[in-house]
């Protein structure tokens, strides 16, 4: 599962409108709502899930599989909205659709880097690269366990507290 955010501009609308312009871009890209919490089926079949889209600080979306249908959902909320994508929660690099104008909403400690994508292809570039940069974790080697000294005798803390004779 990869996951994109959404950080709202000085210029998107505040609830209710934002709600209904996030709906308003799924009917255009041919989405419909699964009516499985956040679920939506894209036009390719494809499954994309959108949480906070009433949130007035901004949203995220999250894909399992990354399909040109992906891209277009992606990039008709960008425009419907008014809101830029970040590649990462604290990424210097915001995304945003072609014309859309307006400021980061919320404070910013750090310069960052604006980037416009004018078409689905693009948008699909984009998150490529985040696919490809966010490999799932490898796990983690477990530290081999060392016998305590205490494991000669035969007992342990819940054999103590569960009674078996010390």
């Amino acid at each position: 599962m990869f996951t994109v955010y959404f950080s709202h501009a000085t210029t998107t609308p505040n609830q209710p409108g934002l709600a209904q312009l996030v709906e308003a871009a799924l009917v255009d890209c041919g989405a419909e709502r699964t009516g499985l919490e956040a679920e939506i089926r894209l036009a390719d079949g494809a499954s994309l899930y959108l949480f906070g889209e009433d949130q007035a600080d901004g949203m995220l979306a999250e894909f399992p599989t990354l399909t040109s249908e992906v891209a277009v959902a992606t990039l008709a909320i960008l425009r419907r909205t008014n809101s830029f994508m970040l590649i990462e929660p604290d990424s210097a690099v915001f995304v945003r659709a072609f014309g859309v104008v307006g400021e980061p909403r919320m404070p910013l400690a750090f310069d960052v880097e604006v980037a416009e994508v004018q078409d689905a292809d693009a948008m699909a570039d984009i998150l490529r690269e985040v696919r490809a940069n966010r490999s799932p974790p490898s796990p983690r080697p477990k530290a081999p366990r060392t016998p305590s000294p205490r494991a000669g005798r035969g007992f342990s803390l819940t054999d103590f507290l569960f009674g078996k004779a010390v």
